[in-house]
């Protein structure tokens, strides 16, 4: 039996596959198996704390994981044609990284649920995963000939580089094999020249435990050093995907500013902040975490009020942003203010009590 080629299929039960969209197919079983890479990554603690794929590697880096699936459909959508502008904050602004500025995931998500429905109502078993902690996404990227993996450890298409997501359907029916095709970096390692921490410094290996994007969404407490390279980074981290040149056909328009009011986020309610960032990955759903990371933005790059702000915030009921606003206010240079306005002698939080003692043993130490 000739093999069906997906696109044509595609095209014959109307189908229309949307602008930004590359979709292609890797028959099954694939043999593909990442899951000693997932595991090497959490043995050598490169993933920091963080859990989604590294939960269960063995479930997640599996590629054959369905006995009745044939195919793998693999779908990427190039979610950025054109940006709005991050460059030259006035003080007091905090930047949102490009790929967080909406949820790009409900136009794959949209389409994604199209291709199932029709296999659907061909009584076809399908199984989806689009940003699922149970299957590593970029698993069969490559062999779809879709793209390749760059040192960046970001998946990369031609034209459209790293500005991309991808979600994978398994699928009861066979599908033609795509073309393979032989893709790479070659000498280029601008990602990681970019990189502002040195977390790209080993080709094609991140550690997270240097990645701003991870800490911004981390729950742990973030290491001094790390607080002062994140700059006012709000949420998230573009560097390496925008010095990536087969990525860099997106235009910019300087004409709109698209960065956040540090401020105005402090002065929020939490539950606030989780409905209006409601796409974010925010640890704990507790919207004090996004009070942290404008905090820390803001003791970067602060406005004439941000001295006061950060003392009104030494009376918050939450244990974070006090414990931060600390730090935020020796940041600035007005630490002896602190002692002024909590009252130390009676804070019952361990790590608030440790962070004002280092913080003031730092300062009389370079007296």
């Amino acid at each position: 039996m000739k093999d069906i080629n997906l696109l044509n299929y595609l095209s014959e039960n109307n189908i229309d596959i949307p602008d930004g969209f590359n979709i292609s197919v890797v028959r099954l079983p694939s043999q593909l198996n990442k899951s000693l890479e997932i595991n090497r990554a959490k043995e050598e603690n490169r993933h920091a704390n963080m859990k989604f794929t590294f939960s269960d590697p063995n479930y997640s880096g599996l590629g054959d994981k369905f006995e009745w699936a044939e195919s793998c459909i693999i779908v990427s959508y190039s979610y950025i044609s054109e940006d709005s502008s991050n460059l030259g904050f006035l003080p007091g602004r905090g930047s949102i990284a490009r790929f967080a500025k909406e949820d790009f995931y409900i136009p794959l998500k949209e389409f994604i649920n199209q291709i199932k429905e029709h296999f659907k109502k061909k009584n076809l078993r399908t199984a989806e995963f689009i940003d699922n902690p149970k299957h590593y996404d970029r698993l069969f990227f490559e062999q779809s000939g879709l793209g390749w993996q760059g040192k960046s450890t970001m998946m990369l298409s031609p034209g459209k580089g790293p500005w991309q997501l991808i979600g994978n359907i398994y699928v009861e029916k066979k599908f033609g094999l795509a073309i393979e095709k032989d893709y790479s970096c070659g000498s280029c390692n601008l990602c990681q020249i970019s990189c502002p921490t040195g977390a790209l410094d080993e080709d094609f290996i991140l550690d997270s435990n240097k990645c701003i994007s991870y800490w911004l969404q981390s729950p742990d407490i973030i290491p001094h050093d790390m607080r002062e390279k994140i700059g006012n980074r709000f949420y998230g981290c573009d560097e390496c995907l925008i010095s990536c040149p087969p990525g860099q056909g997106v235009a910019t328009n300087n004409n709109i500013d698209s960065s956040v009011d540090l401020v105005q986020v402090l002065n929020s309610d939490s539950s606030d902040l989780l409905e209006l960032y409601n796409w974010f990955y925010i640890p704990k759903r507790n919207g004090d975490f996004l009070k942290r990371n404008a905090i820390i933005a803001l003791a970067n790059n602060p406005s004439s009020d941000t001295k006061e702000v950060f003392i009104n915030l030494l009376k918050s009921n939450s244990d974070l942003v006090r414990l931060y606003c600390i730090w935020g206010l020796w940041k600035i240079g007005e630490f002896e203010v602190v002692s002024q306005n909590l009252d130390i002698e009676n804070e019952k939080n361990e790590m608030i009590l440790e962070e004002y003692q280092r913080l003031n043993e730092m300062i009389y130490s370079n007296k």
